[in-house]
């Protein structure tokens, strides 16, 4: 954030985010990421970049990717980041056909069932199986490479 510290912002959104542009991209200093207004920023960073409750980060200019509801943008993939399953934008280099793409809100559902099936186990007792984690691999790969509903993968098992 150095690079910031004698700068005034370009740009300061209503909830208090403030932008500063660059001929290469835009710096962001906010306290909030993930969806902002009509934009969803991802920021990879370690606790060395906070400062009073905010972050700061960049985007090159050529990493914004068209965004809207209706139009199938995004697939999903586990974050080597984060190693939690996280969206992506078909734009992005790391795209295979081997994803499913969706539309945001479909994306948003298959992303809480996934949390669901990695951070919990009472849904596992309805279905018969000797190995949780062979259980939880099948229905994660099935919902991020088919167009199958949860449940429809629950009884393929």
């Amino acid at each position: 954030m150095s690079t910031l510290a004698d700068k005034t912002p370009d740009y300061v959104s209503r909830s208090g985010s403030q932008y500063f542009y660059a001929e290469e991209g835009v710096y962001r200093i906010s306290s909030h990421w993930g969806r902002a207004a009509t934009c969803k920023w991802r920021l990879q960073t370690d606790a060395s970049n906070f400062r009073n409750g905010s972050k700061a980060g960049f985007a090159k200019w050529t990493h914004f990717y068209k965004d809207n509801e209706v139009e199938k943008l995004y697939f999903i993939q586990k974050s080597l980041f984060t190693q939690k399953y996280e969206y992506y934008h078909k734009d992005e280099p790391i795209y295979t056909p081997d994803y499913v793409l969706r539309t945001a809100g479909e994306t948003r559902k298959i992303l809480r069932q996934l949390k669901v099936i990695t951070t919990e186990t009472k849904w596992a007792k309805y279905i018969p199986h000797d190995d949780l984690e062979d259980l939880r691999a099948f229905l994660i790969n099935g919902l991020i490479t088919s167009n199958k509903t949860l449940q429809e993968l629950k009884r393929a098992y």
